[in-house]
């Protein structure tokens, strides 16, 4: 049954959020102006207080690592790419949740700060990623030890992150996690069309001129940037949470059906009428909580599936 904070939830992001979106196109001022007032809305984020978040550097990136003072797997690490569209977002507005993980996994979780568009098309964030999982590596975290997960954005970043690795021969991480990914930039999709008026946050106008920001000079169809063109093949096991009015459901049923193609497990959720990230709003929505709860279970599993047999 669909909680009364959904509806709250959505009514505001509706009222508020897609309004506003749906008024200004991403002009550079406009990308600017929003990424001030994530800024300062992120400044009323709240974490456990057992969690300390310090300012870190991963590869060649800025980043904020939400740790435990006394870890029970200090050796394992999350890394986590934030979504806003390759245009807006950083570490600070992403506090709550990544400190709220770390608590659940007693381990740190890493939020990269990667380089945004337009002054960074790609593949500034996909190289930003690449750095950053290669300084996990580094720093003595095993591929095993290692889970990537990224919400929206940070969905398709994380794909893509996991295809190139693949191409290079590279070990690939434990797991991934995608909340709501968005997994086809280019063309459109049945629910982006049926779900316009329905989902709660993304005008598919502005979903169009981010892509084509981040895009530069390269094609939106591009299997590099739509990541659902591209193989799954031999992918780390695969976690998606959704929601069921959102315009890129589509685009998780077709992360999944193309991992189940390519026999890489993937539990995908939908979750129905939660908005876009749901989980993001867990201390409003109890949907939210149990998607994170999920999410840190899926995780710690899979760890525990690396360790090999006799561990645990």
């Amino acid at each position: 049954m669909t909680s009364l904070a959904t509806y709250g939830v959505n009514a505001f992001l509706r009222l508020v959020v897609k309004r506003s979106l749906s008024k200004h196109a991403l002009t550079p001022e406009r990308v600017a102006a929003q990424r001030a007032q994530l800024e300062r809305a992120s400044a009323r984020g709240r974490w456990p207080g057992s969690v300390s978040i310090t300012a870190q550097t991963l590869g060649t990136q800025p980043a904020e690592r939400a740790a435990l003072g006394a870890q029970e797997l200090p050796h394992h690490a999350v890394l986590y790419l934030h979504g806003g569209g390759y245009l807006v977002g950083s570490p600070a507005v992403y506090r709550p949740l990544a400190g709220t993980l770390a608590a659940r996994l007693s381990a740190p979780v890493y939020t990269l700060d990667y380089r945004l568009a337009p002054e960074h098309p790609y593949p500034a964030a996909l190289d930003d990623a690449y750095a950053a999982y290669q300084a996990l590596r580094d720093a003595g975290h095993a591929p095993g030890q290692i889970a990537i997960m990224g919400d929206s954005a940070g969905g398709n970043l994380t794909v893509a992150l996991l295809q190139r690795l693949r191409a290079e021969g590279l070990p690939l991480p434990a797991s991934a996690v995608l909340l709501s990914p968005w997994g086809q930039l280019g063309g459109s999709s049945p629910s982006r069309r049926a779900h316009a008026r329905k989902e709660a946050m993304l005008p598919t106008d502005r979903l169009e001129e981010a892509a084509r920001a981040y895009a530069g000079e390269v094609p939106l169809e591009d299997p590099r940037l739509s990541v659902i063109y591209g193989s799954l093949e031999a992918f780390p096991p695969l976690m998606i949470h959704v929601g069921s009015e959102e315009v890129l459901l589509d685009d998780s049923q077709a992360l999944a059906a193309a991992a189940h193609s390519a026999g890489v497990p993937c539990d995908l959720t939908v979750w129905k009428k939660q908005p876009h990230v749901f989980p993001a709003f867990f201390e409003l929505l109890p949907e939210g909580r149990a998607a994170l709860e999920a999410c840190a279970a899926f995780i710690l599993r899979q760890w525990l599936k690396a360790a090999g047999p006799g561990v645990g």
